[in-house]
Formats: structure tokens, C-alpha cells, sequence
């Protein structure tokens, strides 16, 4: 008896250990109400798009290969949750596959707009963006650009305030003008980097929950 109590009392304080460090580890991510959120990333891509735009013989299709680069600056309204602005710069490289000689178009365009991030406690979060532009701001044809895009990272925190971020998003892009439009989407990888400031720690935020 003495025996089987002692190696319960094993059990027990091994699996209270286990479940204080695993705890820990769930709860590393958390991030309190009105922590502040500094940061950017870089994302890559590539699609296949449809051209109308200046093109009275038909569409064209063709494949897009587009670099981009975020500043992202959010606030968390709750715990978890941030909404933020996002402003892009983006370069992308034009291919069109409908012609014999195929066409390459290069330009770059930024764009703005609010975003929302929510995390889980294991350090995933998902993202959702709206973006707004226009291309040729001074002479010319002016074209609206619009950018939707939804996301799933995971934030590896270095330290309470400085997290690594890889994420993998699909993202909606338009070129609109005089009711034509190019289009264009598909799936992006990116890398970010984010500051948190004035993030608790961990089981400091656990208690007042």
C-alpha cells in the first residue's frame, strides 16, 4: 500500500510539473489589452492574373510575380485582439502567356488600410486585411487598386516583447478604371518581424482572466 501511495504521489507530482510547464508554453503568446504593436514583414508570390484594362482585342492572361513590404502599427482592443493600419509597398513583375512574344511589365504601388489580428494562446493567429490605393497619382489615367487579403502566422516570441512571425495568406488584388478591371489572386508566403510594447508577461495576464 505504502508502495502503490508512494508511486501515486510520483505520478501525480510528475504530471502536475508536466501540466505547469505545458500551461506555460500555452500561455506564452497572450497578449494584454492595450499593448501596442510595431512591426512589418515581407512577402512574396506568385499568380496567375487576368488583364482587361487599354485592351480592346480581348483579355489576356499571364503570370504576376510580386514582392511586397509591410509596416504594420496596431492596438489591442482586448486580449488577443489588435486592430491596426497596414501600409504596403509593392513591386510586381507582369508576364503576359496569351502572346507569342511574351510581354513583361514592371511597376511599384502602395496601399493602405486597416487590419485585424486575433491570437490563439499557443501563439497562432489569423489576420485579416483591407487595403486601398491608386496608381498614377499625377497625370494621366488614374486607376483604384483595392487589396483584400486573409491570413494564418505564428508568432515565436524571442522575448516578452519581440516575436518572429512566418505566415502563409491569400490575398485579392483589383485594378479598376472607367468599368474594366485586371484581377488578380492567390496565395502569399511571408516573414514578419513585430514589436509588442508594453506586453505583461505571460501568467501575469493568466491571473486576470
Amino acid at each position: 500500500m505504502c508502495k502503490f501511495l508512494l508511486s501515486f504521489i510520483c505520478l501525480l507530482a510528475a504530471f502536475t510539473s508536466f501540466a505547469q510547464e505545458n500551461q506555460s508554453y500555452l500561455i506564452h503568446a497572450k497578449v494584454k489589452q492595450g499593448s501596442i504593436l510595431l512591426g512589418g514583414s515581407l512577402s512574396a508570390s506568385a499568380y496567375t492574373t487576368t488583364r482587361e484594362l487599354d485592351l480592346p482585342l480581348g483579355p489576356e492572361e499571364g503570370t504576376n510575380i510580386l514582392a511586397s513590404l509591410y509596416a504594420k502599427n496596431g492596438y489591442f482592443l482586448m486580449h488577443d485582439f489588435a486592430l491596426g493600419l497596414v501600409v504596403s509597398l509593392e513591386h510586381e513583375s507582369l508576364s503576359i502567356s496569351t502572346k507569342e512574344d511574351a510581354d513583361k511589365f514592371r511597376r511599384t504601388m502602395m496601399l493602405a488600410g486597416p487590419f485585424a489580428r486575433y491570437y490563439l494562446d499557443n501563439g497562432i493567429f489569423g489576420e485579416l486585411s483591407l487595403q486601398a490605393g491608386l496608381l498614377n497619382f499625377s497625370t494621366g489615367d488614374k486607376s483604384n487598386l483595392f487589396q483584400g487579403g486573409i491570413g494564418v502566422g505564428y508568432a515565436y516570441f524571442v522575448n516578452q516583447r519581440i516575436s518572429l512571425e512566418p505566415m502563409l495568406s491569400f490575398r485579392y488584388f483589383q485594378e479598376s478604371r472607367g468599368g474594366k478591371s485586371n484581377t488578380t489572386l492567390g496565395p502569399m508566403l511571408g516573414f514578419g518581424i513585430q514589436a509588442y510594447i508594453l506586453r505583461r508577461r505571460a501568467h501575469i495576464i493568466k491571473e486576470a482572466l
